[in-house]
């Protein structure tokens, strides 16, 4: 066999645009598409709101939606998280109504960029020029926004596009999920919801974190193989459905090994509540599955590449 270098394809890309959001050294990257799989009472709820509140303390998100039916009964677990004004009823066009929301974001984003640029002039006139030499229009428009009294301000806590995630609980069989052209885009777009006019350092999107909580993995009128194929997280809880496992076992194959698969399930699910989750993009390999969401279940087959020990 001989080898020989070909002059093509050479030039260097931007490979620094990920769409990503600033998350801790442990927590998963965002924004994720997430799937959270468990019968009735088995703690999708409670396990999703602890999701909700490790974001709060890293300030991940600055706005939650959740399409739902059931809002009020699970009041307990997102009521501190989700203002009631972005919660939705499942009907075909609420994810529509969602994403529309986060591309109202960032219109105002844009707006406000434009504002500082304006507010960057109105310093320079009244650093170099006399009221009398600035344009009347100008005066006038710098009055209008308030330049006088104070700079532009952003609308949410960090100075940065807009960061969003959206909850669909309890929406299997609904309109949501079964007429929704919504749930079609945000399964393969989710990173690139809300497209920036100019990048804004890595992202060159706003972008819309998704979790979908659902009592079945695999189902008639339920999440799209499309969907599943897209996720970048998926939480199990025991199953006793064989035939559910099979087809898990069946779409993960090509993604995560199955023997290493199936030790962490039965190791992550044999106590009552016990969870799995799968990162199919860790941070580093060695946090594949995760019990509980905060113990790394690591096997010597996935290199540990957080430390040398």
């Amino acid at each position: 066999m001989k080898i020989k270098n070909l002059n093509v394809y050479n030039d260097k890309v931007n490979a620094s645009v990920n769409n990503e959001y600033p998350t801790g050294d442990n927590s998963f990257r965002q924004p994720c598409l997430h799937m959270i799989v468990g019968q009735r009472t088995s703690g999708k709820s409670y396990l999703t709101s602890k999701i909700l509140a490790q974001a709060k303390k890293e300030q991940t998100f600055d706005v939650i939606y959740i399409v739902t039916p059931s809002f009020n009964s699970n009041k307990a677990y997102f009521g501190k998280y989700i203002s009631e004004q972005n919660v939705f009823e499942p009907t075909k066009s609420s994810i529509g109504e969602v994403i529309k929301k986060v591309e109202e974001d960032r219109d105002e984003w844009e707006q406000y960029l434009q504002d500082l640029e304006l507010y960057k002039k109105f310093k320079n006139d009244i650093k170099n020029k006399h009221f009398s030499l600035i344009d009347g229009d100008s005066l006038i428009e710098y009055m209008n926004r308030g330049f006088f009294e104070k700079r532009p301000t952003w609308k949410y806590k960090n100075e940065e596009p807009p960061k969003s995630m959206l909850i669909l609980d309890d929406c299997l069989g609904s309109e949501a999920i079964l007429q929704s052209s919504g749930l079609t885009r945000i399964a393969t777009l989710n990173r690139h919801i809300g497209p920036l006019k100019e990048n804004y350092k890595e992202r060159s999107a706003c972008g819309l974190a998704v979790i979908i909580l659902s009592q079945s993995y695999k189902m008639n009128n339920g999440i799209s193989r499309v969907l599943r194929e897209n996720l970048s997280l998926l939480t199990l809880f025991k199953n006793k459905q064989e035939k559910q496992m099979e087809s898990i076992r069946e779409e993960l194959a090509n993604v995560v090994d199955e023997e290493l698969f199936n030790k962490a399930y039965n190791y992550a699910t044999k106590e009552k509540y016990g969870n799995l989750t799968v990162d199919f993009k860790p941070k580093t390999l060695c946090r594949t599955f995760r019990k509980n969401l905060n113990e790394a279940i690591i096997f010597d087959e996935l290199p540990c590449e957080c430390n040398k020990k």
